[in-house]
């Protein structure tokens, strides 16, 4: 059966989280709609009822002292209060008479009754205020008739005020109640789809780990240069399609190192004797052990002896390289002070510096800086780093070679000023037979970078580069104090 690929799992799980999502937001909306509702309805009915009803039984109340204060002493300012106070509850009972404000029919009828009592009391005091009796108890009398019908219209607004409330604390509640469940259904979604959010990558996870694991083991035996190994990975998968690809890579790794293997047998074993063997010969020749030779003769062997010098080195390179890689190359590991180190290597290097018109400045540590390291090794790395510096830099610049100790490493920088590196062969040219677009051309066959990584890892350092092309690169490597050996044991 042909397994799902990585595309198809991952569409299913965001499918799944999409669901339980558009569920979760359905719900929220309605909820949010429903709420906003309620609140609408709260704010502009139920508590500006209330609101209203609350004044309309204050004026209600204070309107029967003014009324009988005024009534008795019939002053202008009881009036002015009275006729405002009569516009208050005018406008609160049409209000609350309004058609989208009464709760029912009954409450509409209490309301409309209210109306027709206020209306009925309104006009009899008016006449009452504009003839007062003069006999006490007539007096009295009528104030019992205006105090009890004032009694029935703010049992009326009571009334009001009464289902005003009610309904708010109703509605309070089914907010609450509404609350609550919308907190439980969080939650039961919320843990929803964490369980999916755990449990679908887990499979997606489980079913990707597993065939990176065969991957895996497939690359590290491939890594430890067993080129004839498949792995076992028979999914038709995006991972199947990488293994199937590994598996085509391993057989070309093969092929390649069976090339190179067969490669260096040849220039070991059948190159290196004849090309000594000619050397000798070119130098006994200009020595003069065949006759005397004219200058055009000692040319020719000059050259013959140079070339055959070059191929020496690059047979040794390859050599060299074969058996760092092999694990073959053991380290002599001593005591030794890199200024020390450094300063003899210069010595050395000067007359070749001189002859390319090259001036090496150094910077040496102003302490001693003794590390545990091959020296012959190191010397190797310096060597090739610095040739390189030279051999690139233009005649009449400078190298620099610095010593620092920052830490617990001791680092080393080879700086030069000439054609630099491109950035984008930064990354790769401390691999085998590797050369830069800039140093192609020149003699060499990318073996000295590589070399000098394989010396320094075997160290336990690190080596590299910095480059600007066209203004100078700088090398570095360093080495720490107490060597950390590679696995191999170099």
């Amino acid at each position: 059966m042909k397994k799902r690929g990585l595309l198809e799992k991952l569409i299913i799980a965001y499918a799944v989280f999409l669901v339980v999502l558009v569920g979760l937001t359905v719900v929220l909306v309605y909820v949010s709609s429903r709420i906003s509702s309620m609140t609408s309805e709260i704010y502009l009915v139920d508590y500006r009822k209330k609101e209203i009803s609350d004044k309309l039984i204050e004026d209600l109340i204070s309107m029967e002292e003014s009324g009988k204060q005024y009534l008795l002493l019939r002053k202008d300012s009881y009036k002015e209060l009275l006729e405002e106070k009569e516009k208050d509850i005018v406008s609160a009972w049409a209000y609350l008479c309004s058609e989208d404000i009464c709760y029912d029919d009954q409450e509409r009828k209490i309301v409309s009754g209210g109306m027709r009592v206020w209306q009925s009391f309104i006009d009899r005091f008016n006449d009452q205020a504009a003839q007062v009796p003069d006999d006490k108890v007539d007096i009295e009398q009528l104030f019992r008739d205006n105090s009890k019908d004032l009694d029935t219209l703010v049992g009326f607004a009571r009334y009001v005020n009464g289902r005003a409330i009610k309904s708010l604390d109703g509605k309070i509640v089914f907010l609450k109640g509404l609350g609550d469940q919308v907190m439980t259904f969080t939650w039961w979604a919320l843990g929803l789809a964490i369980s999916i959010g755990l449990i679908v990558p887990l499979i997606i996870y489980k079913s990707i780990t597993k065939d990176l694991a065969t991957i895996r083991a497939g690359i590290r035996h491939i890594g430890q240069g067993d080129f004839s190994y498949k792995i076992p990975l028979d999914s038709r998968d995006e991972l199947g399609m990488l293994a199937e690809s590994f598996n085509k890579m391993a057989i070309r790794l093969k092929e390649l190192d069976d090339m190179k293997s067969e490669f260096i047998s040849i220039v070991s074993h059948e190159l290196k004797t004849p090309l000594t063997s000619m050397k000798e010969a070119a130098n006994l020749l200009m020595e003069g052990v065949g006759g005397p030779l004219d200058e055009k003769q000692m040319r020719l062997l000059s050259i013959m002896e140079q070339g055959i010098k070059r191929l020496l080195k690059i047979i040794a390179e390859l050599l060299e390289i074969s058996k760092l890689e092999s694990g073959m190359v053991e380290l002599y590991l001593e005591p030794h002070d890199m200024n020390d180190i450094v300063a003899g290597f210069v010595s050395e290097i000067k007359p070749y510096a001189d002859t390319r018109g090259i001036d090496i400045r150094v910077t040496y540590l102003d302490r001693g800086c003794t590390g545990v390291m091959d020296k012959n090794k190191i010397l190797q790395v310096l060597t090739n780093l610095t040739h390189n510096a030279i051999k690139y830099s233009h005649e009449g610049s400078t190298v620099d070679v610095r010593i620092r100790q920052p830490d617990e490493d001791i680092v080393v920088e080879i700086e030069d000023y000439g054609k630099g590196v491109p950035e984008e062969d930064i990354p790769l040219i401390f691999e085998k037979f590797y050369q830069s677009k800039t140093t192609r051309g020149h003699s060499g066959i990318g073996l000295g970078l590589a070399i000098s990584k394989s010396i320094v890892d075997a160290h336990g350092g690190r080596i590299y580069a910095k480059s600007t092309e066209g203004k100078g690169s700088v090398f570095s490597f360093s080495v720490p104090v107490m060597p950390k050996l590679s696995p191999d044991g170099m």
